[in-house]
């Protein structure tokens, strides 16, 4: 199972998927100073509380996490884990849709004119997602590889 380079490719991201479920995803400023620190889960005011606005990211990400762990020991079945990297794929730009949407509305909503500056942890999901595609175009030469072998026989 370890030595198929498609594996690499999904373990990878599963890691940096839930590396960044556990960092600071960005912060809003105003002023140069910090008004909040945004987390997948919720976000933290001056104050030190927690608000969980932002729990749709959360949602997207942790089922993305799960799916790519699954993904790996479905190595015998390679049609699904196929479609399972794709469908990973489709979750992690709906994340980052959802990013920014969520980076847009919570500081209309709550402080008014604040500016949102992304950290560097909410580059590992593009780079899971980058890995999630190399995984599939893996599996699908292996798939192909199987199927000419059949077709020798």
């Amino acid at each position: 199972m370890w030595q198929r380079k498609q594996t690499i490719f999904l373990a990878a991201a599963v890691i940096l998927t839930v590396v960044c479920l556990s960092m600071q995803i960005g912060s809003y400023n105003t002023a140069g100073l910090d008004v909040a620190r945004v987390y997948n889960l919720w976000f933290t005011d001056p104050l030190g509380h927690r608000h969980y606005d932002v729990w749709p990211l959360f949602a997207i990400l942790l089922p993305t996490a799960a799916l790519g762990a699954y993904t790996i020991f479905i190595y015998h079945n390679r049609k699904i884990q196929a479609l399972f990297c794709a469908l990973n794929a489709l979750l992690i730009a709906g994340w980052y849709v959802c990013y920014f949407v969520v980076a847009q509305t919570v500081a209309d909503k709550t402080w008014g004119a604040v500016e949102f500056r992304p950290s560097w942890p909410a580059v590992l999901p593009a780079v899971a997602l980058i890995l999630y595609l190399m995984a599939r175009r893996a599996i699908r030469a292996d798939e192909k590889l199987v199927r000419s072998l059949d077709r020798i026989r």
